[in-house]
C-alpha cells in the first residue's frame, strides 16, 4: 500500500487537500494505485480545472516517488497546454517542427527512456482544446503507450474530445468542492445582481418607461464592474501562482499557464452567477410553472454565454451583456 516511505513521500490522500479526499473518484483511483492496476490513460473531468490538476499531480507524485511540491520539476513529468491566442493544443511548431509545448514534442519525450529509470507521467491540460490533427497524433500513443507511462487528460468539457480518445481512457468525474469566491467586491457584485433580478421580477406590462430604462442601464453598470473585478482577481491569482513556477519554465509555457489560470477564475465567476440565479429563483418558490421555465431559460442563457466566452473566445463583457439582456425577458413574471 502506498503511504509515507523512507524519503517522506506520501500516498494519494495525504497529497490532496482535505476537501478532495472524500471524493468517490479519488477513492477509486487510490485503490487502483494501491493495487498497482492504474490505467495508462486517465480522463479527469469536472467543473474546476485546478482541482483536476491537484488530483493528477498527487497521483504523479506517488508514481514518480517524489513530493507534490517537486513533481512539476521532475524530469519524468511532462505537460502540454493550450497556447497562443487561439488557445489550441498544437501538433507542432512553425514549419511542422517539434517545439516545446506541442504534441510532437510531448510524444518525443514519452518515447525516450525514463530519466530516473522508473515511471513517466504526462498531463494534458484542457484536453478539449486539441484540434483533429493533434488528437489523431495523440491517439496512437494512447492506444500503444510506452511501458510505465501514465497519461492524464484534464478537461471541463469531456464531450468535446474525440469519442475514440474518450473511450480509450478510464473516465473519472471529480466533483467540484469550490464555493462562491470569497472576495468582498465580488460578493457585492452578486448582491447587486440579485437586487437587479428582483427589480426585473417586479416589472410588468404596465411598468413605466423609466423603470424599463433603469433596468437596461443597470445591465451596463454590472458589466463595467464585472470587468474590473475579473481583472483584479486574475491578477491576484497570477501573482500568487508565479511564486511557485520552476526556474526553467519557458515564456510560452508561462503564457499558457497564465491564460489557463485566468480562464479558471472566469469560469468560477460564471459558476457563481449561475448559483446566485438559482438562489434568486428559490426565493420565488410558489410562482409555479412560469418561475420554473424562467429559471430553466436563465440557466440555458448562462451556459450559452459561458460557452461563447470560454470556447469561442467571445469577450467577457460581450458574453455577459448577451446573458443579462436575455434576463430582461426571463424574469418579469407578471
Amino acid at each position: 500500500m502506498f503511504g509515507p516511505d523512507l524519503f517522506g513521500n506520501t500516498g494519494l490522500m495525504e497529497s490532496l487537500p482535505e476537501t478532495l479526499r472524500n471524493n468517490r473518484s479519488v477513492e477509486v483511483l487510490e485503490k487502483s494505485l494501491n493495487n498497482k492496476r492504474l490505467a495508462h490513460g486517465i480522463l479527469l473531468h469536472g467543473d474546476d480545472l485546478e482541482e483536476l490538476s491537484q488530483v493528477a499531480q498527487a497521483i504523479a507524485s506517488v508514481l514518480l516517488e517524489t513530493s507534490q511540491e517537486k513533481v512539476a520539476t521532475h524530469p519524468d513529468f511532462f505537460t502540454l497546454r493550450p497556447a497562443k491566442k487561439a488557445r489550441q493544443i498544437r501538433i507542432s511548431g512553425d514549419g511542422g517542427r517539434p517545439e516545446p509545448n506541442t504534441m510532437r514534442w510531448l510524444l518525443k519525450d514519452l518515447m525516450q527512456t525514463s530519466n530516473q529509470g522508473g515511471h513517466k507521467v504526462a498531463v494534458i491540460y484542457e484536453a478539449d482544446r486539441m484540434n483533429s490533427a493533434t488528437a489523431n497524433a495523440f491517439l496512437k500513443t494512447l492506444e500503444e503507450p510506452p511501458n510505465q507511462t501514465t497519461l492524464f487528460l484534464l478537461t471541463c468539457r469531456p464531450y468535446d474530445l474525440l469519442d475514440t480518445i474518450r473511450s480509450r481512457c478510464f473516465n473519472f468525474r471529480i466533483k467540484s468542492t469550490s464555493t462562491l469566491l470569497q472576495n468582498k467586491e465580488w460578493q457585492e457584485w452578486l448582491d447587486q445582481y440579485s437586487v437587479w433580478l428582483d427589480a426585473l421580477n417586479k416589472l410588468s406590462h404596465g411598468a413605466s418607461a423609466k423603470d424599463r430604462c433603469d433596468a437596461v442601464i443597470h445591465v451596463y453598470a454590472l458589466i463595467a464592474r464585472f470587468n474590473g473585478i475579473l481583472k483584479a482577481l486574475g491578477n491576484t491569482a497570477w501573482e500568487k501562482e508565479k511564486k511557485s513556477l520552476p526556474d526553467n519554465i519557458t515564456s510560452e509555457e508561462t503564457e499558457a499557464l497564465e491564460t489557463g489560470l485566468r480562464r479558471g477564475v472566469r469560469q468560477q465567476l460564471w459558476k457563481d452567477i449561475e448559483t446566485a440565479t438559482c438562489q434568486f429563483s428559490r426565493r420565488l418558490m410558489g410562482r409555479g410553472t412560469p418561475q420554473i421555465r424562467a429559471l430553466a431559460q436563465a440557466i440555458q442563457d448562462i451556459e450559452h454565454s459561458t460557452l461563447l466566452n470560454g470556447v469561442f473566445n467571445l469577450k467577457e463583457d460581450t458574453a455577459l451583456e448577451n446573458m443579462l439582456l436575455k434576463s430582461l425577458r426571463n424574469w418579469p413574471l407578471g
